[in-house]
Order: C-alpha cells, then sequence, then structure tokens
C-alpha cells in the first residue's frame, strides 16, 4: 500500500506551481549581524554557525548550570526550559549571568542588538525529553525586522542526545504572526514536514544562529546525558517587543497584537501554565482581522521544490515520539 506522503507526490507533478512560490517571501536582513556571508545564510537558508564560545566560556556556563539546577527527581526523562519557572529571580539570574559571561562573544558577532531572553534548555535523558515541531512565537514586527536566535550546547550534540534539526528555507515558507494560542500553518500535514528536517550535529560551544520563523525541532535525548543548551533571543536594539494572541474559539477571530515591554521574556508568569488566553500585560495596539493565507500540504511541497529543498527522510525523524514532558522548576 502507498504511504500518503507518495501519493502527495504524484498529485504534485500535476499541480500547477503558482508564480508567487517561485519567488521566496521577502524578509529583512538580520541587520544586527556584522558578517555579510552570515547575514546572507541567514537570508537565503535560515540559519548558519557563528563560530564556537570557546572551552573556557563551555565550562564557566556548565558551572552555573550546576549550581542552579538539580533535575535527580524527574523520572522517566523529561525538557526543561528556563524560561517556564515561575522563580523570576531565578530567570532574571540566568538571563543576567549568561550574559555576562557571553557579551564579549556577542559583541564581536553583533551590533546594535539587545539580547531579550538567555536560557537554558535542558534535554534530561530518556522518554519525554521530545520537543514538538515548531516555529518560534511572533516577538516583534517582522516587516521591519527579522528576529535572530543564538543556540550553543555545552556539550557535542547529535540525533543521539536531540540536536537541532530544521528545514532550510521554511523561515520564508509560512506567515508572519506565529503564537502559542493558534494552530500553526501546517499543523494539519506535519508528518510530512519531518521528512524534510535536516540535524545540524554541532560540537561543545558551537553557536548555532537561525531565524526565529524557521521550523525546527529536536528528537529524545537517548544517550546517557543531560543535554545541555545555553539559548539567546536578539533583536534589534530599538525593536519594539511583539506577542501575538487569537481566540481560536470564536470563528473567524482577530489577530492580536501587543506592545511589551523589553523584559518581557524575563517576567511574563504565562509562558508555561496559561499560555493559550489572552495576555495579562502589554498595550494591544492593533488587531488584524483578515484571515492569513492557507498554505497547504501541496503549497509547502511546491516552495521546497522550486527552491531545492530535498526531503532528508531521516528514519528516526520519520517516527517521532511526541512525548514530551515539562519540567518546569530547575529544582
Amino acid at each position: 500500500m502507498q504511504s500518503a506522503f507518495f501519493i502527495w507526490h504524484s498529485k504534485l507533478a500535476l499541480y500547477s506551481i503558482q508564480p508567487y512560490f517561485l519567488a521566496m517571501k521577502n524578509i529583512p536582513i538580520h541587520k544586527v549581524v556584522k558578517c555579510e556571508n552570515q547575514r546572507q545564510s541567514l537570508l537565503e537558508i535560515g540559519y548558519c554557525i557563528g563560530g564556537n564560545i570557546g572551552v573556557e566560556n563551555v565550562k564557566r556556563l556548565r558551572e552555573l548550570y550546576a549550581a542552579l539546577h538539580n533535575f535527580g527527581g524527574n523520572e522517566g526523562g523529561g525538557m526543561f526550559y528556563s524560561l517556564y519557572s515561575d522563580d523570576l529571580a531565578y530567570r532574571q539570574k540566568v538571563h543576567n549571568e549568561i550574559y555576562e559571561i557571553l557579551k564579549p562573544v556577542y559583541d564581536n558577532l553583533l551590533v546594535d542588538y539587545k539580547t531579550v531572553i538567555n536560557s537554558f534548555i535542558v534535554k534530561k535523558q530518556g522518554k519525554g525529553s521530545d520537543f514538538t515541531l515548531h516555529q518560534d512565537s511572533t516577538g516583534l514586527d517582522e516587516t521591519v525586522y527579522s528576529p535572530l536566535s543564538l543556540w550553543t550546547p555545552l556539550q557535542d550534540t547529535d540525533l543521539n542526545n536531540g540536536t537541532l534539526c530544521v528545514i532550510p528555507k521554511s523561515h520564508r515558507m509560512f506567515h508572519f504572526l506565529r503564537g502559542i494560542s493558534f494552530a500553526a500553518p501546517f499543523a494539519a500535514y506535519q508528518e510530512v514536514l519531518f521528512r524534510y528536517l535536516q540535524p545540524i550535529n554541532l560540537k561543545a560551544g558551537d553557536i548555532l544562529m537561525f531565524d526565529n520563523r524557521l521550523v525546527h525541532y529536536s528528537h529524545t535525548n537517548e544517550s546517557t546525558q543531560e543535554r545541555i543548551v545555553v539559548m539567546s533571543g536578539i533583536f534589534p536594539q530599538e525593536a519594539e517587543i511583539w506577542s501575538v494572541y487569537k481566540d481560536e474559539s470564536i470563528a473567524n477571530s482577530a489577530y492580536e497584537i501587543y506592545s511589551q515591554t523589553d523584559d518581557f521574556l524575563i517576567t511574563n508568569t504565562a509562558f508555561y501554565k496559561n499560555c493559550t488566553e489572552r495576555p495579562y500585560r502589554g498595550e494591544l495596539i492593533k488587531t488584524i482581522e483578515t484571515p492569513l493565507e492557507a498554505v497547504t500540504v501541496y503549497d509547502f511541497m511546491s516552495m521546497a521544490a522550486a527552491n531545492g529543498v530535498q526531503a532528508t527522510n531521516v528514519p528516526v525523524l520519520m517516527q517521532p515520539l511526541h512525548e514530551m514532558n515539562i519540567i518546569s522548576e530547575p529544582v
């Protein structure tokens, strides 16, 4: 029996690719990135390697991590993101001390930037550490600026311990409005996207720079050690912080855009609990009544084909466990 994937491919051969699929959507350059080659890579494929933070900085970050975290009581693995903690003093300390260590590195890579969040992302070994396929939520006006994440592992990463996997060029394929309160445009066919994921194997201290719109995923940590990553969110200095909400319980409801303070990602208490509810803070600055253009599976596959993005068909990624056990507190 033929799989749905091959049936889609045979239909695609008969599908007429519309002209707008042949030219990727326009996005602003990553103006905070100093290196022209890195800016071009981010613009064209959505990610690049920005060098390495060095052995001493890896050591200092691992010592900071060890001093603040103890997950020994959590059985069966899990996924921890310091952003989800209710302990705002802990989140502020993590943010400040990571930046103190990495500021000289970031100053060499970036210009006129602000770090809106510095955080630890941890995959405890074992089941439950799968992190779902997603794009990061909209955090600024993407018609003017491009958002950036710096993802730095504190040990070598590969598929076995849950390295980041991405779909190249997918930062240009979907919508400029994304949020946890409403479904991703690819929610109905995400099993197809898993076939296009490309694992990015890294050495300890490597800096993976990627556009927040890039579709990404990390598989279960099947090693015997925790996988620890430092992640920093980077925005242009003058960019206003946004959050986006949509009430999915109401048909054709508007997208609501809220202006937030610069400390939003450090002090907001609704990233884990009540994360799908209307924001309790921020100023509503605009609403968008027009529904976003649908991006069908045929649209995605057409854009991928027209832009040279090929299916990788990595076996373990085509059968994801989707067992995500969130550990919300560091101790």
